[in-house]
């Protein structure tokens, strides 16, 4: 019997460094009506402070340290899209019953430095001394440049559907999306780099040159739709990560990785690191960080750290209890939006699950066969307990 009660407290402590994660934080928002509607929210972490918008239509800043709320301002608005940070501000929409812009906020204060003719900023924006780049929606989809300190924009062209995409910022040139698959290439100055070689049509009434791509890999190398249909991506959604060396991509069935020239490294099937059984539909998926050869990221709410080298998982982090809807990670810190109930939530946990299951299995298998020192007292007590029963026995 005793390998079968071992068996039993192995698969205990086996399945508890599976949820080794500690709360150390709740918000406590008033989210009345959150059954009723779907969680909308987003984070963004800047000079230890916490920004969060939730469904509660307020944009609050947490001080991550000690979790104080230093400061909340009701804003109309609530957003998947995260704040755009700048120096000590950022941008962020604002509704104010009639109309949408967006707003450079002090970061320090809550408080609004200037209210931008723009709707909302789509993509994340680059920013060149004080001017802004960015697609935004503004009467249409446009790609713009915005002189923050004269609060002024400087030109911009039409690009429709083409402001969802993220440009990509060059030295000397803006990579943009204008439509489907069709990209241009525009200067600083708001001039079309024209390659007569190239493709010509028309945008914003001006003739233009296109590529047909789906986006650049991290080297600059086109991939296609037809590359995508090669390697099972071609009706996928999937969320894009780049570093110097490789880009990610990150689907609902596989993380794929490209090296150089678009060349395929690795195609990893996510069900051979999570269960089919699992599964859940509109779980986040994301990647957070991308160092090297090693990659962050959420899937059907497990936080997985995987060594593309090694081909390894090397940290698994279940959060179903939470059903995160953003997420941060700093470190062994999470912070996310919980699609439970809206809340923020600041967790830890423990930085490597191969060594916290060794750990625990070790103490489990020392736990069983521990074997406690003669205790001297205790041998004496029972002695004296067996010789009084001898003596006992020898009377009757």
């Amino acid at each position: 019997m005793k390998p079968l009660v071992y068996l039993r407290y192995f698969f205990v402590f086996f399945s508890v460094s599976l949820f080794s994660q500690t709360q150390m934080y709740k918000s406590e928002l008033s989210l009345d009506d959150i059954k009723n509607q779907s969680t909308l929210g987003s984070i963004v972490m800047v000079d230890g402070k916490i920004l969060f918008n939730s469904n509660n239509y307020l944009l609050s800043c947490l001080e991550k340290g000690n979790h104080k709320i230093l400061w909340e301002r009701k804003i109309g608005w609530r957003s998947n899209q995260a704040p755009f940070t700048y120096n000590d501000s950022f941008f962020y929409g604002n509704y104010d019953g009639e109309s949408r812009k967006v707003h450079q906020y002090d970061i320090n204060s809550g408080k609004t430095i200037r209210i931008l003719e723009l709707q909302s900023i789509s993509t994340k924006p680059y920013f060149k001394n004080s001017i802004l780049y960015a697609t935004a929606i503004a009467d249409g989809g446009k790609l713009l440049a915005y002189d923050i300190e004269n609060d002024k924009i400087l030109w911009q062209q039409n690009i429709n559907h083409g402001a969802d995409v993220e440009p990509v910022y060059l030295k000397d040139k803006i990579i943009t999306n204008a439509e489907d698959d069709l990209w241009f290439e525009i200067d600083y100055n708001g001039n079309f780099v024209i390659n007569p070689s190239e493709t010509i049509t028309t945008i914003d009434d001006k003739k233009a040159t296109v590529k047909k791509f789906q986006f650049l890999s991290h080297d600059g190398t086109p991939i296609t739709k037809e590359w995508l249909k090669k390697n099972k991506l071609a009706n996928s959604e999937f969320k894009i990560e780049k570093n110097q060396n490789y880009t990610f991509l990150l689907s609902e069935r596989y993380l794929t990785v490209l090296g150089k020239k678009g060349n395929k490294k690795l195609q990893l099937d996510l069900e051979t690191l999570v269960s089919p059984e699992e599964y859940e539909n509109e779980s986040l998926l994301d990647i957070l960080s991308s160092e090297n050869e090693k990659i962050w990221f959420v899937y059907q709410n497990h936080l997985i750290h995987y060594d593309v080298k090694k081909e390894k998982m090397l940290r698994n982090v279940y959060l179903n209890n939470w059903q995160p809807h953003q997420f941060i990670l700093d470190g062994r810190n999470i912070w996310l939006i919980s699609k439970n109930d809206g809340q923020l939530y600041h967790l830890d946990f423990e930085p490597d699950e191969d060594l916290n299951r060794k750990i625990q299995r070790e103490n489990a298998i020392r736990e069983h066969f521990r074997c406690d020192l003669p205790n001297p007292d205790k041998i004496k007590v029972a002695k004296e307990a067996e010789e009084n029963l001898k003596n006992m026995q020898t009377d009757q």
